[in-house]
């Protein structure tokens, strides 16, 4: 028995951390009124399962709120916004679940489908151009289903007694999600709210894993997504996120979890975007932790923080974000 079968117990048990730090599937874009959610993701690769055959699901639930007023890198209120700003942002409420369901047809490749189902609260106060007062209170709440993702990935031949892998990833989003909600008034959100963006988006991306020890794993990551077209006047900007996770196994159970994402947004274009409003430069620190409960199945829990954000404009962002999930493999 050789040292790389030894460790393979406790590593089956520690990847199911790491499972949460890999990010191919980017978040959506952070705009004017704060349209955003997690950016985690479990998958094959990172769980350490690809030449487990057959099915998984995820059910992973997001709680975010973006209610901070950001100007390029620092807070401001509401007191500081410019004489010709024509609203208040007051807040984005976002609450999401995302359903993840997946198919390894090979130790090499597994394919996924995963469906966002939001419901989304936003507010903003409109100001008076004439006396600069704050005037109508407008408000969007709405629940529909996002933009659903179309994922494929190709895992790469283990070496003999390597402890390293790595896998290549592609897909489109597709646009399923509707881009003219409107209010009770009648009033329709901006694109940026919407719960899909109208346009398919190309994904691509790359990652590597490596096995520390017996009981940690870290994951790196790569991810660059591309409207493929323009939409209705609208095409969302370019996004490309780095991600670097690492998991250690505390015990056959459970395990703890640390990624670190960075994520870079291009201006939103279009006659329907607001390019002067759009774009960011974010960097986030997760902790979380795992809980295996069975063979089978597997509970979690992450607050995501921001240690980074950078703004066009001025946009509203979050303060943290919460997601508690669930896998179990068939």
């Amino acid at each position: 028995m050789n040292a790389r079968t030894l460790r393979r117990p406790l590593l089956r048990l520690s990847i199911p951390a790491a499972a949460l730090l890999a990010v191919w599937a980017p978040p959506a874009a952070q705009a004017s009124c704060g349209a955003a959610s997690c950016n985690l993701l479990n998958d094959r690769f990172a769980l350490g399962t690809w030449d487990r055959l057959g099915w998984s699901v995820d059910l992973r639930y997001e709680s975010l709120t973006q209610d901070r007023l950001r100007e390029g890198t620092h807070a401001i209120s509401a007191d500081d916004l410019p004489e010709d700003e024509e609203a208040v942002e007051r807040h984005t409420r976002n609450q999401t679940l995302v359903t993840t369901l997946d198919y390894a047809v090979s130790p090499q490749w597994s394919f996924a489908l995963r469906v966002p189902t939001l419901h989304r609260d936003h507010a903003h106060d409109l100001i008076d151009e004439d006396t600069g007062a704050l005037g109508a209170h407008e408000q969007w709440r709405f629940s529909r289903v996002g933009d659903v993702q179309a994922l494929v990935r190709w895992q790469a031949p283990a070496a003999p007694q390597s402890d390293v892998g790595w896998a290549l990833a592609g897909g489109l989003k597709l646009a399923t999600g509707s881009h003219s909600v409107a209010n009770g008034d009648g009033s329709v959100a901006e694109r940026a709210l919407q719960p899909g963006t109208g346009t398919t988006d190309l994904i691509v991306g790359a990652s590597a894993r490596w096995v520390l020890g017996l009981a940690d794993a870290l994951t790196l990551q790569a991810t660059a997504t591309h409207a493929l077209a323009e939409r209705a006047g609208y095409r969302p900007g370019n996004r490309v996120d780095l991600s670097a996770g690492w998991s250690h196994a505390m015990s056959p159970v459970w395990s703890l979890m640390l990624q670190a994402n960075y994520s870079q947004r291009a201006r939103d274009s279009g006659e329907e975007a607001e390019p002067e409003l759009s774009g960011s430069r974010t960097l986030n620190l997760s902790p979380g932790v795992s809980v295996a409960a069975g063979h089978d199945d597997l509970v979690y829990a992450v607050v995501q923080a921001p240690v980074y954000q950078q703004v066009n404009g001025i946009q509203l962002v979050p303060r943290y974000s919460l997601a508690f999930g669930w896998t179990h493999s068939f």
